[in-house]
């Protein structure tokens, strides 16, 4: 069974047990409600006219007979009163005549309230199994204890209350149809995103076509959040594949290029060369190979650094990094100035070893790309609840329309002279990686001729 129905009849299953107890909460109170205006009202009246000549002094019990009897026939001949008088011993003293051979049932507790004066009214149940509403009432005649009982049938109000429950049955049943209707609309209605969702992840799976979206106009709820959500999905999830078909097209680019140079290398070392020429070649072999396992150790990096992460956190001390940086980075400067200038002991939770590789390569990136002469500026400071490093160097800058790319995979702004200079294009995107493993990231600000400023942000502890 589809979700639409479980709802729908889960709905109506509520909606039918709310419905029938609101149905039988009206049917007691309307009952009640009856009974006490048309019933209990008329038993109290009569019960009073009733009493009335048994109060005199000398009771003469024909007079009582026929008083209750003129009363039958004329204020309650609509609705005819059934009148007793037992005495303590709960014998029969008097009845109305339309009693005939029957009495009225007696009701213990109603007894024993009328015997100690209280009195009281009940329903009870004739020999027949009509229903009754009795009254007692407590009556002294000659200084003995009577009890005046007055009755009337309930059959009216049953019959009456007999169509009241098949028109509350009707309106139950009209309403749980409507109800069932009425959402079942209303959930295939708001259910239409789920089937629009189902029906995009079957055309994309049948197709592989990532394009595809929910697109998704209506309100932001639960089952708007959920089409947007997978929008969301299905959009990372294509940018991954563009991005894993860019990277392994870039790999092969990459690598072949080493390859071409190794396999002709190998055809010439197989001819009858020269010492000298031989020399060239294995040298020609020593260097594509090295180039191969620098591209090959940085791939391994940057999907380490894009794999989510890092597994082993620890506190790092960013400072020590940088110091450490500056120290390397005087070995290869030559006429290059390495200046420090703030240097705040901040510490952050990661990877030390991938944490002194991203600042290494933005050090030797700024050294290499520095003309003798120039500086580079290393700063550390806290900026609010982030560590803001800074690597600033007065090279040849960056042309501004590389700026977008300058973070891609293998992308070079001068690609013979990066090639030339031993360079694997992923020194920055792995910068990029690691930041963003560890929850920062990384700008760049240049300007052709005068130098670059690289920036990195990473979150404090």
């Amino acid at each position: 069974m589809s979700i639409r129905w479980r709802l729908t009849l889960s709905f109506a299953l509520a909606l039918a047990i709310a419905a029938v107890i609101a149905a039988l909460f009206f049917y007691v109170a309307f009952r009640n409600w009856m009974i006490a205006q048309d019933i209990d009202g008329d038993l109290k009246v009569c019960s009073a006219l009733s009493a009335l000549p048994l109060y005199a002094d000398n009771v003469d019990y024909s007079v009582v007979t026929s008083t209750w009897n003129s009363l039958n026939e004329s204020a309650f001949a609509a609705s005819p009163m059934f009148m007793q008088l037992i005495d303590s011993d709960r014998n029969v003293v008097l009845k109305s005549e339309n009693l005939g051979e029957q009495e009225l049932p007696t009701n213990n507790k109603l007894v024993e309230n009328g015997l100690n004066g209280y009195g009281g009214i009940a329903t009870v149940s004739s020999e027949d199994d009509a229903s009754l509403r009795i009254l007692v009432a407590h009556v002294s005649i000659n200084g003995k204890t009577y009890l005046l009982e007055v009755a009337k049938s309930l059959t009216a109000i049953d019959m009456t209350m007999s169509r009241v429950a098949w028109i509350l049955l009707l309106l139950v049943l009209v309403l749980l149809i409507l109800a069932v209707i009425s959402a079942a609309i209303l959930i295939g209605r708001a259910l239409s995103p789920v089937k629009k969702v189902t029906a995009t992840a079957q055309s994309i799976a049948s197709s592989s076509d990532l394009s595809r979206r929910v697109n998704y106009h209506g309100p932001k709820d639960e089952i708007g959040q959920l089409a947007a959500t997978f929008d969301r999905m299905i959009e990372q999830l294509d940018g991954l594949l563009r991005s894993q078909r860019s990277f392994v097209a870039d790999a092969s680019h990459e690598l072949r290029g080493p390859l071409t140079v190794i396999r002709g290398n190998l055809d010439l070392l197989k001819r009858n060369l020269g010492e000298e020429d031989r020399q060239e070649s294995l040298r020609a072999l020593e260097a594509e190979a090295g180039r191969m396992a620098r591209i090959v150790n940085d791939l391994l990096i940057l999907a380490e650094a894009e794999s989510g992460p890092p597994e082993r956190q620890q506190l790092v001390s960013l400072k020590d990094i940088v110091l450490d940086a500056q120290d390397r980075a005087l070995l290869m400067a030559g006429d290059r100035r390495i200046v420090m200038e703030r240097q705040d002991d901040l510490w952050v939770k990661g990877d030390a070893h991938k944490l002194d590789q991203l600042v290494w390569n933005l050090v030797s990136n700024a050294v290499k790309y520095t003309p003798d002469g120039g500086t580079i500026t290393l700063s550390l400071f806290q900026e609010g609840d982030w560590a803001r490093l800074e690597v600033t160097d007065t090279g040849i800058g960056i042309p501004p329309e590389h700026l977008p790319h300058i973070f891609d995979r293998f992308y070079r702004v001068d690609k013979a002279r990066s090639r030339a200079g031993g360079g694997t294009g992923l020194g920055l995107a792995i910068v990029k990686g690691i930041a963003e493993q560890h929850g920062g990231r990384v700008s760049v600000i240049s300007e052709p001729g005068k130098g670059s400023t690289f920036t990195v942000w990473l979150k404090l502890e």
